[in-house]
């Protein structure tokens, strides 16, 4: 956005390496394998973690050909790909701290309400992918199954945690906040957890992720205690500790939590939906009492 940013290599916005290869020599490749480039440049994030057979089912192309189109763009083989996607995530990311900064250095005249938005819209686009299709509902399946919920999410993704929190309490019991009494205190909470629990944990600090979140899910994993992480990056420590991992890229310029949000409202919906009869139940009781002591109208 401004003059900060020029000099930084942010995601998909490369002017060398990978993605300046992939662009230079795409519109030289045949058809279907410049649509696996494509792909690829608009989907990179995944691609580091995909096999070129799921690639493939991706772009409706075969596995043959992305192992072509690899050999096409220099490489040895489609692991060399992939190797080199995720020295990009691991390396390239923009932190939020520095996002923020550039936001607010910019000085260009643009009308940043509108620009937030449209931003946002094509984020929330772009959100859906066959990763999140399919590990949603497995998500979903586990966090029903449990015995109690524990929800983590420190510094940037601490509201979410909070909001996340108080949206489940609302119908369903046995709902916690990790850090409800501060990070301190972190594993005395979750030394009470057991393998019939679910802890929940939030990050989108990409590339400086808090350490005592990372140590909750090393805790969880150590201790049999599934997890579900929801992560706006696959650099993530965390991501390979996870049972279920729900992906939630932020593609925009300025700093945003809009994909996290929007799958934290789709796991409330469809864990009332599936949990309905327990949730209407709560909801009936809790209306009348909110009245009867005063809290609300």
């Amino acid at each position: 956005m401004g003059q900060n940013r020029e000099n930084k290599k942010s995601p998909g916005d490369f002017t060398g390496g990978i993605f300046q290869q992939f662009r230079t020599a795409k519109n030289n490749l045949p058809s279907q394998q410049r649509i696996i480039c494509e792909w690829i440049l608009n989907n990179y994030q995944q691609a580091a973690f995909l096999t070129a057979e799921e690639i493939a089912k991706e772009t409706g192309t075969s596995n043959a050909t992305v192992l072509r189109t690899a050999s096409s763009l220099g490489y040895r083989n489609f692991t060399a790909v992939k190797e080199e996607l995720k020295r990009v995530l691991y390396s390239a990311t923009i932190p939020p701290l520095d996002r923020l900064r550039d936001t607010f250095a910019d000085n260009e005249k643009v009308d940043i309400l509108d620009q937030v938005i449209k931003e946002n819209i094509q984020n929330l686009k772009s959100l859906r992918s066959r990763h999140l299709a399919e590990t949603f509902p497995q998500a979903v399946t586990l966090i029903c199954s449990a015995r109690r919920i524990y929800i983590i999410g420190l510094r940037s993704t601490r509201g979410l945690a909070v909001y996340f929190h108080a949206l489940l309490h609302q119908f369903l019991p046995d709902i916690f906040l990790v850090d409800s009494a501060g990070t301190d205190n972190m594993l005395d909470v979750m030394m009470d957890m057991s393998k019939e629990d679910v802890l929940v944990t939030l990050m989108s600090g990409s590339p400086h992720y808090t350490k005592r979140t990372i140590a909750s899910v090393r805790f969880a994993r150590d201790h049999n205690i599934p997890t579900v992480l929801i992560t706006n990056s696959l650099s993530s420590p965390a991501a390979t500790m996870a049972t279920e991992l729900l992906l939630c890229p932020q593609n925009t310029s300025h700093y945003s939590t809009i994909s996290l949000m929007t799958v934290i409202d789709a796991l409330v919906v469809e864990i009332g939906r599936r949990k309905t009869s327990e949730a209407t139940r709560k909801l009936d009781e809790l209306g009348p009492l909110l009245v009867e002591y005063d809290i609300s109208l």
